[in-house]
């Protein structure tokens, strides 16, 4: 027999999620795509990845969704990638000085390999989005009210948020929120016919574009795929170079603060502080002065290399400069060109019938 579920006598408490929110900040919105925004999403999905939702999941929340089990992804990177870096460095001090030395290229490998593949996402998805006018980066807040999780006058609803793209579904991008939006709206999609060329003052310019616009989220997302492991290996490239030897030998000689007797407390801590600004300053050029070299290197060949090592560096820069390249032409082009087809074949400016 199927059982009737509700909730008892319907009552249930809707609540803010602080007192001290905005009122615009208790529904979905979306958000200015800024260096700022960016870290501060970044920074609510991993903190929440790593703090809340294992809670969540293991407790066997009603709440938990697709969206924090994809998030909960980020855990195995960060401990996969500390346990690398230990494994190359914990027994440094056993090693040969140029065993240590490598040991420490493979754990600065691991660092630029994460850093290589995040920043160069924008050298793809700039572009596209300056060409066409969609930026699949367009980042949101979203807002939802979860399940109540017991009945009655306790069950108070409070709205929880997730860190979310307007792109992240193809075929159900939020549309909603940008019709809502008042600097996109219609005015939006507009823009976006002009760029590819659909045309001007149309009938309909969201029915229009919006199969256009989920061709160019495809494409984007697979340029911006292929180009971000192929910057992640450039980025491992730099770190196994030679030049590296000086930065991590002023990194261990790098001199500490030893406090003088009787000294007082603020007086160690201010000794503390002005000691260790001066070695993020040496370090800092030091760093910069490395990471120069091993450019220079990677592109040119470790002196005394020959044939293939020589140019193994120069060759896989210039495939992922033409990967890159390559893939924001075709996402640029085949938007409009999709553009161009529809306003040629589906409507003749100069006539009053429509050509089919």
């Amino acid at each position: 027999m199927i059982k009737e579920v509700r909730l008892s006598d319907n009552s249930i408490n809707f609540q803010a999620n602080s007192k001290k929110e905005k009122p615009e900040n208790q529904e979905s919105m979306i958000l200015p795509n800024t260096l700022k925004t960016r870290i501060n999403q970044k920074y609510d999905k991993t903190t929440s990845a790593i703090i809340e939702y294992p809670v969540k999941g293991l407790r066997g929340d009603v709440n938990s969704d697709f969206y924090e089990f994809l998030a909960i992804g980020i855990i195995p990177y960060l401990i996969g990638s500390g346990m690398f870096m230990g494994m190359f460095n914990l027994v440094n001090k056993h090693l040969t000085p140029k065993a240590a030395l490598t040991g420490k290229k493979m754990g600065l490998g691991v660092v630029l390999y994460g850093l290589g593949k995040t920043l160069s996402n924008d050298l793809i998805t700039r572009p596209i989005a300056w060409s066409t006018g969609v930026d699949i980066e367009m980042p949101y807040r979203n807002v939802y009210y979860p399940l109540p999780t017991k009945p009655g006058a306790d069950a108070e609803i409070i709205p929880q948020h997730q860190q979310r793209k307007v792109y992240d579904s193809i075929e159900f991008f939020r549309k909603d929120l940008l019709a809502k939006d008042p600097r996109y709206g219609t005015a939006y999609y507009d823009n976006i016919a002009r760029k590819i060329g659909l045309g001007e003052n149309l009938n309909d310019s969201v029915t229009e574009t919006t199969p256009i616009i989920q061709s160019i989220v495809a494409t984007t997302k697979t340029a911006k795929s292929l180009s971000s492991y192929a910057w992640a290996g450039v980025g491992v490239g730099l770190a196994v170079q030679n030049s590296w030897a000086d930065f991590f030998k002023n990194f261990s000689d790098r001199p500490k603060y030893i406090a003088k007797e009787g000294e007082g407390f603020f007086s160690k801590l201010g000794g503390k502080i002005a000691n260790t600004s001066k070695n993020t300053v040496k370090l800092t050029k030091s760093f910069g002065k490395s990471f120069g070299k091993a450019c220079k290197t990677f592109w040119t060949g470790e002196p005394g290399t020959k044939g293939f090592m020589k140019h193994a560096g120069k060759g896989w820069l210039l495939f992922t400069a033409a990967l890159t390249l390559g893939t924001i032409t075709n996402s640029i082009y085949r938007a409009k060109h999709m553009g161009k087809l529809a306003n040629k074949d589906l409507i003749d400016r100069n006539e009053e019938s429509t050509v089919i």
